[in-house]
């Protein structure tokens, strides 16, 4: 058995010296060269990047010996969820990072030679949610009395068009039709560009 083993480790060191496991630092831009991720929109791709990128930053600084994403181990995972978690994040900050990394090891995990992902066992945080409700006609009057100038310009239009504040600012003079009382605008938070979890 000994011996067994000791060939095991001989073959396991020669191949990866002749295909290295997959270094932290060459991961992120692996990934994203991947057919193997999810598509995933711009503005969501830079903040995974942020996300990865503390997660490397960390790295280096704590753990500068283990240079592979094979080498981080559940130990390791455990002490950055810690850290996350000591960072006050909230509860839904710290799943999704926690979702980014296990993701990213799960896309790699052929190229890595990895044989678990450390991340996926490691306890996400229960997200309270806040219910929001509609405002009654008699709050929605003492708001636009509150606002002047074009803040109350903007409440207006959003009250009547029931577009979000942001795109009532965003709004073109080419998306507004007068003559026919129209506004032709594709809202910038669609059902369609909100990510899968």
């Amino acid at each position: 058995m000994h011996k067994l083993e000791g060939r095991k480790a001989e073959i396991t060191k020669w191949e990866d010296e002749q295909n290295p496991p997959l270094s932290i630092g060459n991961a992120w831009n692996e990934f994203l060269a991947s057919a193997n991720r999810p598509d995933t929109g711009n503005s969501t791709l830079r903040q995974y990047e942020f996300q990865w990128s503390a997660f490397e930053d960390w790295m280096k600084a704590k753990h500068a010996e283990v240079s592979t994403l094979r080498g981080v181990t559940r130990e390791i995972a455990e002490e950055y969820a810690a850290r996350l978690n000591h960072g006050k994040l909230s509860p839904s900050t710290y799943n999704k990072h926690l979702n980014l990394l296990t993701l990213v090891f799960r896309v790699l995990k052929n190229k890595a030679k990895l044989t678990a992902n450390p991340w996926e066992d490691i306890q996400r945080k229960r997200i309270t949610t806040h219910s929001r409700r509609e405002l009654t006609v008699d709050e929605l009057k003492k708001v636009c009395k509150a606002g002047s100038g074009e803040l109350r310009t903007l409440f207006a239009l959003g009250i009547y068009s029931g577009l979000r504040l942001g795109d009532c600012a965003a709004l073109r003079w080419g998306e507004v039709d007068l003559p026919r009382g129209l506004i032709r605008r594709i809202p910038n938070k669609t059902p369609d560009a909100i990510p899968d979890p």
